[in-house]
């Protein structure tokens, strides 16, 4: 389970950033070789990746690896690292972190309350109808909340 404020460091962004956004598996020995990495380092990424539970990694000849999407909600998984897509918001407030869906400009509403594209890093969102998307400047998790709903 994901520690609350996990932040992967810069061989942990690395690995996650050559992972297919939408959870689909990558061939770890062609993943390794693009990073250029050692066996090593690579296990050592993908162990601590795996603790946090941003990664399932297989083990043994063959493995493959892919991002673990089970801490983002359903609605969300298919628009990860799709800009232009369209997600409708079942629950809030809810926080989808960025090192496993990234939102950028995917278009997010609520029924009832509207909706707004995800804003630029360390900015925020809304509309009249209290719908807020805030991006963490540091993070880039994105958070989504409507006046009115309970936190």
């Amino acid at each position: 389970m994901r520690q609350a404020e996990y932040q992967p460091d810069e061989d942990e962004r690395a690995l996650l950033e050559l992972l297919p956004a939408d959870g689909s598996a990558a061939d770890s020995n062609q993943i390794r070789s693009r990073l250029g990495w050692d066996a090593e380092r690579y296990a050592h990424a993908c162990v601590r990746l795996e603790e946090q539970g941003y990664v399932l990694a297989g083990h043994g000849r063959g493995e493959t690896i892919c991002r673990d999407l089970v801490a983002v909600p359903p609605e969300f998984r298919p628009a990860c690292g799709r800009p232009g897509s369209h997600v409708i918001v079942r629950q809030v407030p809810v926080t989808i972190p960025h090192a496993l869906c990234d939102l950028t400009g995917v278009h997010l509403s609520y029924p009832g309350h509207g909706g707004a594209v995800t804003a630029r890093p360390g900015h925020g969102t809304g509309n009249s109808k209290g719908f807020q998307v805030e991006v963490d400047a540091r993070t880039l998790d994105v958070t989504i909340r409507v006046s009115g709903r309970s936190e």
